[in-house]
């Protein structure tokens, strides 16, 4: 049990040379170590697994050293890691009377003694060490005694770091993309102002800083870093859970689409915030350590995985594809959580091997589950995004729709004024302008015939103007009255009209019809303009083509309607159009003027070609 200091070349464990045994705290005083009954029973050496119950007490331990070289040795102590207030006594090995005390505190300043304890022995030296210490209130604490060469001592706490090289390695990548998606919610934040971005940053900072701290400080005997694994990174955790809470429901608008999920959230955040009061005053106020290992690990946590299994068993019944997103994250930071949880606190490895591995560390699961949680929320928010940008783009063409719509309602009650306006025009047309110039006309006739046969060139030109002033004013009527608006009935107008026209003349006019007329609207400025040119030329066919025979040719389709006027008479030469110029003129800018064409041909038979859009 006795161990030489001279034969240590490095460090050597005292895991099977040294005694340990506990009481309660402050029941033992510092001269009564010595008579602590320190026994080893056979096969039973220094516990693993620390209970509950041990961080809670003064813990002591028992070793026995020499030095069998002829120079002095210094050599440091470290009890195991995460523990405080190690205080070491030194004895004769015989315990002498009045040998037993306690060692000065000479390297607590310097930072590459924290947590150990410096022995100086002399040549040939033999000695008992007692050592009096606390563990950390944490569950990574670990009773593992051990003697370092002085030398070596800052070498062997960069090997201790060292084998969680490979973890600090993806806790440090984990940790920038976090840094990364702060970044990223706080820009999108600044652009679109959408509150719940804060809360993710926020969310993000802490994770990050929990993982960051987690790594930078491990094994490290700073005082900081034993309240961030008693205290901090508990409160941390937490505080990123609640922030998480509350982004989701400004996220998912669940207080509008999904109450009962958003009860149940909020209700949460004011259990965990509840719960980190109690865990705060019980940290701050007692020494207890059992109480606050339960309501972390076996009551919080939990309440952690129920929230998550909650989640995630609400999202597949609403079967919503965003809610399926991030239901899907939260299902794989569950899963690994629950892997990390279970290496956390029973301690089982996958790995079964004395050196360290990565995937023996709890935080390496967290870690991925951190990871794939991201991975399915930016997918979610790609799927969000998206389909916000389709709904302001329906929304827009909602908008612009009911825009042209209300632009469209106003132009047809426009048109209805104009057409109630026309038909009303059309009416006292022919109500008051029409019989009075019916009366004149009948008057003119009744004066005539009274002369019995004398001849009134005056009255004879009266009679001629009324009857046609009364054809020109029925035309207007006609073209002005909206119920006119087709093309049946302009085909029918213009049937009629060259029927009537050429009745009472040498010339035989023929009308030939489509077998079938689109129902199709024609607006009476279309009309007019293309029965006066129609007209216009039945007038110079009349007139100068001495013909016996007109054939008037109607046909359509379902864009165009196209009116031919054939004679047979002495067709037009260039002579006649300088002489007929005014007429043609008119007739190809009113065709025009409806978008329409207006075609001569003339070889044996002259033919009118006019086209207009229906």
């Amino acid at each position: 049990m006795i161990i030489d200091v001279a034969t240590i070349r490095y460090h050597k464990s005292l895991y099977k040379q040294s005694l340990f045994l506990s009481r309660p705290k402050n029941q033992v005083p510092d001269a009564g170590i010595v008579n602590l009954p320190f026994k080893l029973s056979p096969g039973t050496y220094l516990p693993h697994d620390l209970p509950g119950n041990l961080i809670e007490q003064d813990c002591f331990l028992k070793f026995v050293v020499k030095n069998t070289a002829d120079t002095a040795i210094s050599v440091c102590f470290t009890p195991g890691s995460y523990i405080r207030t190690i205080t070491l006594f030194k004895s004769q090995l015989d315990n002498i009377p009045g040998t037993f005390a306690r060692l000065p505190d000479s390297l607590s300043t310097d930072k590459r003694f924290a947590g150990v304890k410096q022995l100086q022995l002399q040549p040939h030296e033999q000695a008992i060490y007692y050592c009096r210490f606390n563990f950390v209130r944490t569950n990574v604490s670990s009773l593992a005694p051990r003697l370092v060469m002085h030398d070596y001592l800052q070498q062997w706490r960069i090997s201790q770091r060292d084998r969680d090289n490979l973890l600090d390695v993806f806790t440090y990548t984990v940790s920038g993309i976090l840094l990364f998606m702060i970044f990223y919610s706080l820009a999108v934040y600044i652009q679109s102002r959408n509150k719940e971005f804060l809360f993710y940053a926020c969310y993000t900072f802490l994770t990050c800083s929990l993982l960051f701290l987690k790594s930078y400080l491990n094994v490290s005997a700073s005082a900081f870093n034993y309240f961030y694994e008693e205290y901090l990174d508990f409160m941390i955790l937490t505080a990123s859970v609640v922030s998480y809470m509350v982004f989701m429901r400004k996220f998912i608008n669940s207080k509008e689409h999904y109450p009962r999920l958003d009860k149940y959230i909020h209700f949460a955040c004011l259990l965990l915030i509840g719960s980190s009061i109690v865990f705060s005053v019980i940290y701050f106020f007692t020494d207890w350590y059992i109480f606050l290992n339960i309501l972390e690990n076996f009551v919080i946590k939990q309440f952690f995985f129920i929230t998550g299994v909650f989640f995630i068993i609400y999202s597949i019944k609403k079967k919503n594809t965003l809610l399926n997103y991030l239901a899907a994250g939260n299902a794989s930071l569950v899963v690994f959580s629950v892997i990390s949880y279970i290496i956390l606190v029973t301690g089982w490895k996958f790995v079964k091997a004395d050196v360290a591995s990565i995937f023996n560390r709890a935080l390496f699961y967290y870690e991925i589950g951190l990871v794939l949680e991201l991975g399915f929320f930016l997918s979610g928010l790609a799927y969000k995004n998206r389909r916000d940008i389709i709904e302001r783009v329906k929304e827009r063409e909602r908008l612009k729709l009911e825009n042209e719509r209300k632009e469209f309602e106003k132009q047809m009650a426009v048109m209805a004024a104009k057409q109630e306006e026309r038909n009303r025009i059309s009416a006292d047309m022919h109500d008051e302008l029409g019989s009075g110039v019916t009366a004149i006309r009948l008057m003119s006739e009744i004066m005539k015939s009274r002369l019995k046969g004398d001849v009134v060139p005056e009255l004879e030109k009266i009679s001629n103007s009324a009857n046609e002033l009364l054809g020109k004013m029925n035309t207007i009527i006609w073209t002005m009255k909206s119920s006119n608006d087709t093309l049946e009935s302009l085909i029918a107008y213009i049937r009629a009209h060259a029927i009537e026209y050429f009745d009472s003349t040498p010339i035989e006019c023929r009308v030939q019809l489509p077998a079938l007329i689109p129902q199709a609207e024609v607006s009476g400025e279309k009309r007019r303009n293309i029965f006066l040119s129609i007209k216009e030329a039945l007038n110079n066919a009349m007139k100068h083509s001495q013909a016996s025979q007109i054939h008037i040719s109607i046909s359509t389709n379902d864009k165009w309607l196209m009116i031919k006027v054939t004679d047979n008479g002495v067709g037009i030469d260039a002579d006649k159009l300088r002489r007929f110029g005014n007429g043609l003129s008119n007739m190809r800018r009113r065709m025009e003027s409806i978008d329409g064409s207006f075609k001569i041909e003339s070889d044996k038979n002259c033919v009118l070609t006019f086209e207009a859009p229906i």
